[in-house]
């Protein structure tokens, strides 16, 4: 089930027109986690870097941590999404998004399919 759910992120990976290439930096697979860490160079010399921890529970695989770290080619932040256990005065808490200026706003739980979309709309790829 792990194995199949992160297979299933580089398969994304792999078909989306946003992404121009990436490397797996960590894969562990256990029976019931598991974890990724991929980097990424997005068609317009982006960079995305992006981490999951996941869990086998009751209803699938869940997402128990994640970070989507977008970025400039000059390592400049545009979006983090992320769920660390900090800004509590949030309304979506854990779930967040940091904007550049060191801004912090609402942000639902987070996938790569949501964060790829999210860039390709904001770069107007499409598939």
């Amino acid at each position: 089930m792990i194995e199949d759910y992160l297979e299933g992120i580089i398969g994304e990976l792999s078909v989306n027109p946003v992404v121009s290439s990436f490397r797996v930096v960590k894969r562990e697979v256990g029976e019931e986690e598991g974890y990724i860490r991929i980097k990424c160079s997005l068609a317009n010399g982006d960079l995305l870097e992006f981490a999951e921890y996941v869990e086998v529970r009751k209803a699938g695989v869940y997402t128990e941590t994640y970070s989507f770290h977008w970025q400039t080619s000059d390592k400049r932040l545009i979006k983090r999404w992320d769920n660390v256990r900090h800004h509590k005065e949030l309304g979506t808490f854990p779930y967040h998004l940091h904007l550049s200026g060191e801004r912090v706003t609402e942000s639902m739980p987070m996938n790569v399919k949501k964060a790829l979309a999210e860039i390709e709309k904001a770069l107007g790829i499409s598939e």
